[in-house]
């Protein structure tokens, strides 16, 4: 099923308009997302993190991210660690590891949250 989860986020992925970072992302929970510029304007400060999107719009519809497991093309961000770990997702799954961003695996493992490096 894992292979068949990221398949999803990668889908999301090649949705994504960021001509700097594609990265795509899938929940267990069915809500699926890709980063986004929240303006026209393509800048870094724009740009709203696939992780984020999907834990904003999961709680925009009330659904559930607590025991969640999530899929992501790109391992996260420090800002969206936090965010994994307060929404109550108990696995993370990537498909790229962000050298930039290793101390987020550090957060997620010091919270008691799963993560692996998946090779589809």
């Amino acid at each position: 099923m894992t292979d068949t989860f990221m398949n999803f986020a990668i889908e999301q992925k090649e949705l994504a308009k960021n001509k700097r970072y594609q990265v795509g992302a899938y929940l267990t929970n069915g809500v699926s997302s890709h980063n986004t510029h929240l303006t026209e304007r393509e800048h870094p400060d724009t740009t709203q993190h696939a992780e984020a999107r999907i834990i904003s719009e999961s709680a925009r519809l009330g659904i559930a991210t607590q025991g969640h497991k999530i899929y992501i093309t790109l391992s996260p961000c420090v800002s969206c660690a936090k965010l994994i770990i307060q929404s109550g997702i108990t696995h993370v799954y990537y498909q790229e590891l962000d050298k930039k961003q290793e101390f987020a695996l550090e957060l997620l493992e010091s919270a008691g949250i799963y993560y692996e490096k998946s090779y589809k």
